[in-house]
């Protein structure tokens, strides 16, 4: 996809359902904003701009901590997403700023001491213009930390689903494992030599293995078949076949070995990249 195509999709009924997901993605997305967090370690008095910001948590948090003496700014493409962020910051008093912009062009503010992202920067059309661009607008010596998923394989909760609804779903092409998605930057290898092309120095991948909670509640099955049905690579399949009815009693049973205390989880694993300008 292009940008221009990224924009489109975000702005549609996928960005709605985001919305609609926001406290259950934060939830299920609790161990990897901590360790973002941690890596980013945002200081009083900093100028941070986060990068496909969605609804805000990330931006929202570091905020909470440069305080009055700085400035966070969250850019995201999809005009639901930001609604959304500047809701919660409304309601939680953030002095949070929430742009619609496409971070690999938006140049209004320069000499970001962090430059951050959960997952937003893995969509960019051209990822190596990209983070050069970023590379002009951090400050000398100014931190990226960003988390981006590690190879499908080691992520279970997006390919359980597919794997559960193959016999139902049509025949899928081929990916490009370079091309703008989820796992774009999965092969850290690659992702070292763009950043380095980029700009950027002292270069590290954390890797970060974690359980991804994509059901609880009353019914944590139902809850977690949801989920699936909304986010993740089979959910856009799904819908496009138009076999949500057929694929539910599939997911559930797929589900059900991962159901333990009332909870759902499936594995994951990110890495969280840090450099510096």
């Amino acid at each position: 996809m292009s940008n221009a195509e990224q924009i489109d999709y975000w702005n549609g009924k996928v960005g709605d359902i985001w919305v609609q997901m926001q406290e259950r993605m934060d939830l299920a997305l609790t161990p990897v904003t901590a360790a973002l967090l941690a890596a980013a370690n945002p200081q009083p008095g900093e100028l941070v701009l986060d990068i496909g910001c969605g609804a805000g948590e990330t931006t929202l948090a570091v905020d909470a901590v440069v305080g009055e003496g700085g400035h966070a700014i969250g850019l995201d493409i999809s005009e639901p997403l930001l609604a959304r962020a500047r809701t919660r910051a409304e309601a939680l008093l953030s002095e949070a700023e929430f742009i619609a912009a496409d971070a690999s062009a938006w140049a209004e503010e320069s000499g970001f001491d962090l430059i951050l992202s959960r997952f937003g920067v893995m969509f960019f059309a051209d990822p190596q213009a990209a983070f050069t661009h970023l590379h002009s607008l951090a400050a000398p010596g100014g931190r990226l930390v960003f988390a981006c998923w590690q190879p499908a394989g080691r992520n279970l909760w997006a390919t359980l689903p597919m794997t559960a609804l193959a016999d139902v779903l049509p025949a899928q092409p081929p990916a490009d494992p370079c091309a703008p998605g989820p796992f774009a930057f999965a092969d850290a290898a690659r992702v070292a030599t763009m950043l380095e092309g980029a700009g950027w120095q002292d270069l590290a991948f954390h890797s970060l293995p974690f359980a991804m909670l994509i059901g609880g509640g009353d019914d944590p099955i139902a809850d977690a078949v949801s989920f699936n049905l909304k986010i993740g690579p089979a959910a856009r399949v799904v819908r496009d076949a138009g076999i949500g009815d057929e694929a539910r009693p599939r997911l559930a049973a797929a589900l059900q070995p991962f159901l333990a205390d009332g909870r759902v989880e499936l594995p994951g694993a990110v890495w969280v990249v840090t450099a510096r300008a």
